[in-house]
């Protein structure tokens, strides 16, 4: 299965499922959630940190939690 990782830059995916329940409860109120399209915008700044739009929003956030959205 893709996640959110295996994107490169410019590449736009649909969310399918979020693994981590957490995580999944702090990302719904920014847009984050299934069948929500989503853009990689920047790789690997700051802190092991990524880029990604979704729904006009700019939003970062840590390698280790892109591994648990799965797109497709």
């Amino acid at each position: 299965m893709k996640t959110l990782n295996d994107l490169k830059i410019n590449e736009e995916a649909i969310i399918t499922f979020i693994k981590n329940n957490n995580l999944k409860r702090r990302l719904m109120d920014v847009g984050f959630v299934k069948n929500a399209k989503v853009k990689l915008i920047l790789k690997n700044f700051g802190d092991n940190m990524r880029a990604y739009q979704i729904k006009n929003t700019i939003m970062a956030l840590r390698l280790s939690d892109t591994k648990n959205i799965f797109v497709k």
